[in-house]
């Protein structure tokens, strides 16, 4: 079953994150910033997982929270993220280094063999907060910091805070959706490992 299914989650996240960095959705991306996080958004709550579950990674909870929290974060810096907008190559290296990140983290998630269902629980729920940031202050701020360049959302009937904000929505809702499943899942074989364990 296992050499069946490792090849399959495999292929599902190579076609995931290809679908990312091709056209049609690279092109409107570069339009549109909501369909950029929507990128991200697909790289790391679907590409990664699938990638670190066929993947079978050995990695420490620290190394996977700090190395995507911190990528994750840097490239959501108005700078940063102006700065990859404005050159191919940057915006490339950009998507890769996420999609990266995320890999180590989920591979660490999903790994039994340094921490407990407890301590992974509190990994995923951190991670999620802390990336939440991001989404927060785009959804919340009086006026637009991250926009492509160009002010494209017009062509599209949004002005680039409209835009601005639902990029943010995409970030926060679906994304807590598949990082908070996972938490209450490992939280719940956390609580039913322990009640195993006192059971005469």
């Amino acid at each position: 079953m296992h050499a069946v299914r490792r090849p399959l989650l495999l292929a599902c996240g190579a076609v995931v994150a290809l679908a990312t960095v091709l056209p049609p959705l690279v092109q409107m991306a570069g339009e549109l910033f909501a369909l950029h996080m929507l990128q991200h958004l697909l790289l790391v709550a679907v590409a990664a997982p699938l990638l670190a579950a066929a993947l079978d990674c050995d990695v420490k909870p620290v190394t996977g929270w700090c190395a995507f929290v911190g990528i994750f974060l840097f490239w959501h810096w108005p700078a940063a993220f102006r700065w990859a907008a404005l050159h191919p190559a940057a915006e490339l290296f950009e998507l890769l280094s996420i999609l990266a990140a995320a890999i180590l983290f989920w591979s660490a998630a999903f790994s039994r063999r340094h921490a407990s269902y407890g301590a992974r629980a509190l990994l995923v729920m951190t991670a999620a907060v802390a990336t939440d940031l991001p989404g927060v202050v785009m959804v919340f701020a009086p006026s637009a910091v991250c926009t492509m360049p160009g002010e494209n959302a017009l062509r599209f009937g949004l002005t680039p805070l409209e835009d601005q904000q639902i990029a943010g929505l995409l970030m926060w809702v679906p994304a807590n959706l598949i990082f908070f499943g996972l938490a209450t899942f490992l939280f719940a074989r956390w609580m039913t490992s322990d009640r195993e364990l006192v059971t005469p």
